[in-house]
């Protein structure tokens, strides 16, 4: 709502802007020329004036943070008052992911999911996995040594492109990303995109893209920040980031330790959530050169695991007698992340954007045999107890834009490149695999405003694999191997949007999927040399609506979504154990093997809605449907619900806000066809999540503390029924149960600032 009073004047254009909720002065707000370059302009003093030197009627922007940004005629010798509304919604908060540009989110083409930091704070969030948790369409999978997985769309990690600044990261052990790696210490917001993203990000985007977004620091800004974290489950985390910031230079060094002493639901000693400590370093050199911005950074984690065994009763050769006896495995990760980034503006209409990153996981693994009773372990003595596996990852990406990049005044023309380069090593990746997988691409992308309210952007990317004959995406039936996708936003006045877009994907086998081999006495995973890349479409249609009720501001985004998979690749189940290799023993209880699905389909419908009120109140209601289908599902589909609500109350006079986090997560099943012929479905059981929390800011906003309490319902273990194979949970190994959470805690987290 923008209400503005002219005050003629005889020789000076003084513009006021004010909060329109308590006519308070609004400092340091910028007002920018719309026709000319981006130096000029003017800031509001402390009494939100600026003096402006224009000698004709000029458009002026006028953007401050946190509030809409209005653009107005203003003429010379003119007094001018100008309230600005709050951004309550979020639509002036700049989103980089899925645009080949920096934008906003009102004016992208996708809509962006965004976590900024006071959800992670007020959330408690140690790692992404805790970030995800209660997302509407978003469903986090718990592994007790892979770690914490995310299934989008109803499609699993694999097919989610994993980024940090955009760079992508290489997934890991189980050929999914573990979510309980990536560190929120220094996070400034996370962003989502549903849907394929592959002419931008190429491989791995067929479900979606999750992007995060590290912090950066200001030129002159020095702090230091200690933070601490318990968990009454037994977790205990400490970090510290130091910042410095010079006129043209930033740095900024973050060190953490993160401990976790393991969670049995059971009783048993094999946990279901086994026991980890965590270092993590980070440090990120920014700095300008003219209108260009170079930063520079690497991140390393070291992590060590251990998966206990239960004990049985076992005659110990080297105490010659009776005692207490567990196969307990050591794991050892690293993750090493570096990256360098050149983007900003060449001229008023050229703009480039450089990725050049690396991304490399490794993971050791050893078995011991651990005697309980008398507590002496040793090293087993079979080789297959014993690896050392890598996964690296080179990207390099770049994309020039030219035209006019601020949106709804012109078209604009987008070219790019990108190289990925994949290898992988150790002992049980096939001693035959054959080098790296590579693929290469080329994409172009013409933004066109068709009218002010209307914008299209039709793309493409050329794909060269080195591994794939990649005319197999078949573009318009002529065997081009190209990936088409289309953009259409109609936009009015802020209050109403819709989004539309279609995309194809294109993923190759991952060497992990061609080449991996893990066989011993209880295992039987290998790879499939003869596997065919899968080719993707999916469809996504959102509308928003904002309005104002009363003292309210809301908003209503209804969206849907259709996706169809050929050749998806899944790890299933040998269910003729008769066509085992002779050397791996028929009894073997793990025996599956990496293999195409055909025609897997999907389709969504969901409902999200937003509503802000001047008391502090703050509800984030949702609802959405899935369904989830494929050929060996006879083209039948099985749907699943679910529903959250977050909530929040800022109380003002105490500087107190109070968060509540709800999720239910309906019964979702998996299904695949069994030896006879029928169709086999696995169920995992309905169940609901609770959070809560307090925030608070002491010591003139230095010390930001937050206590709260995580799963309220006390969630450990959900049932699984059915006799289908195992689907999402498939690399669980149980029958009965899935470790869904490790039960009601207590948190406290207190973040401190030095400056």
């Amino acid at each position: 709502m923008l209400n503005i009073t002219l005050l003629w004047g005889q020789h000076n254009t003084v513009v006021t802007v004010l909060a329109i909720h308590d006519d308070s002065p609004l400092i340091g707000t910028t007002l920018q020329p719309v026709e000319q370059s981006s130096t000029a302009g003017w800031v509001t003093n402390m009494e939100g004036k600026a003096y402006l030197n224009i000698t004709q009627p000029t458009l002026i922007r006028v953007s401050s943070i946190g509030y809409l940004t209005i653009e107005k005629l203003i003429s010379p010798g003119q007094s001018i008052k100008i309230k600005l509304e709050e951004d309550v919604l979020g639509l002036e908060e700049v989103v980089v992911t899925g645009s080949f540009v920096p934008t906003t989110s009102a004016r992208s083409l996708y809509a962006v999911k965004k976590l900024d930091a006071s959800i992670i704070e007020a959330r408690g969030s140690v790692n992404l996995g805790d970030a995800l948790q209660t997302q509407l369409n978003l469903k986090t999978i718990q592994d007790d040594v892979l770690g914490t997985r995310v299934v989008m769309q109803g499609i699993s990690g694999p097919n989610v492109k994993m980024l940090i600044d955009g760079v992508p990261l290489v997934n890991g052990a189980g050929g999914e990303f573990d979510l309980s790696q990536i560190n929120m210490n220094n996070v400034e917001r996370v962003e989502i995109v549903e849907g394929p993203l592959s002419v931008q990000y190429g491989t791995n985007a067929l479900a979606g893209t999750i992007n995060v977004i590290t912090k950066n620091y200001a030129a002159n800004e020095t702090s230091i920040n200690p933070n601490a974290y318990a968990e009454s489950v037994g977790q205990y985390n400490a970090d510290v980031v130091f910042a410095k910031g010079w006129k043209n230079l930033s740095v900024s060094l973050s060190a953490a330790r993160n401990q976790f002493d393991g969670f049995s639901s059971t009783g048993e000693r094999k946990e279901n959530w086994i026991p980890r400590t965590q270092y993590l370093g980070n440090v990120k050199v920014k700095t300008s050169f003219k209108s260009l911005n170079i930063t520079g950074s690497y991140d390393q984690m070291w992590q060590d695991g251990i998966s206990h065994g239960n004990a049985t009763s076992s005659f110990n050769n080297r105490t010659g007698r009776l005692s207490e006896v567990a196969n307990d495995n050591y794991f050892n990760t690293r993750r090493l992340n570096g990256s360098l980034i050149v983007d900003g503006k060449l001229s008023d209409k050229q703009y480039i954007h450089l990725v050049n990153g690396v991304s490399r996981f490794k993971q050791s693994s050893r078995k011991f045999i651990q005697d309980v009773i008398d507590d002496v372990r040793w090293l087993s003595t079979n080789i297959e107890d014993h690896d050392t596996t890598s996964f690296t990852t080179w990207t390099f990406r770049g994309t020039y834009v030219h035209g006019n990049t601020r949106e709804n005044k012109g078209a604009y023309i987008t070219a790019g490149y990108e190289a990925s380069i994949n290898t992988a090593s150790g002992g049980r990746i096939s001693a035959d695999a054959d080098g790296s997988v590579n693929e290469y691409g080329l994409f172009t992308a013409v933004e066109v405003p068709l009218s002010a309210k209307v914008k299209v952007q039709p793309a493409l990317r050329y794909i060269y694999s080195n591994s794939y004959d990649t005319k197999d995406i078949d573009f318009l039936g002529a065997d081009l191997p190209l990936l088409p996708s289309l953009n259409i936003m109609y936009s009015k006045d802020r209050k109403f949007d819709i989004r539309f877009s279609y995309g194809q994907g294109y993923r190759t086998p991952s060497v992990r999927e061609l080449f991996y081999e893990f066989i011993d006495a209880n295992h039987y995973i290998v790879g499939n040399r003869n596997l065919q890349p899968e080719v993707g479409h999916n469809l996504n249609a959102s509308a928003t609506w904002r309005t104002t009720i009363g003292k309210i501001t809301a908003a209503f985004t209804p969206s849907v979504f259709f996706s169809q998979i050929d050749n998806k690749i899944d790890l299933i189940q040998i269910l003729d154990r008769e066509t085992l290799p002779d050397e791996v023993p028929k009894n073997v209880p793990v025996a599956r093997v990496y293999d195409n699905i055909p025609n897997f389909k999907a389709y969504g419908i969901n409902l999200a809605g937003e509503l802000v009120a001047q008391n502090g109140i703050r509800l984030s209601p949702g609802f959405g449907l899935l369904a989830r289908s494929g050929s060996e599902a006879d083209d039948k589909f099985f749907r699943s619900y679910e529903a959250n609500m977050n909530a929040g109350y800022f109380l003002k006079q105490m500087d107190v806000k109070f968060n509540v986090f709800y999720k239910y997560n309906g019964r979702i099943s998996e299904f695949a066809r069994k030896q006879d012929g029928s169709i086999g479905v696995l169920t995992l059981e309905d169940y609901h999540t609770l959070d809560a929390s307090l925030s608070k800011t002491l010591f003139n906003g230095r010390l930001f503390t937050t206590i709260g309490a995580k799963n309220i319902f006390n969630v450990t273990d959900i049932s699984l029924t059915g006799d289908g194979s195992k689907g999402l949970v498939l690399q669980t190994g149980r029958e009965a149960f899935y470790p869904i959470s490790w039960g009601r805690t207590f948190f406290i987290k207190i973040n401190y600032t030095i400056q």
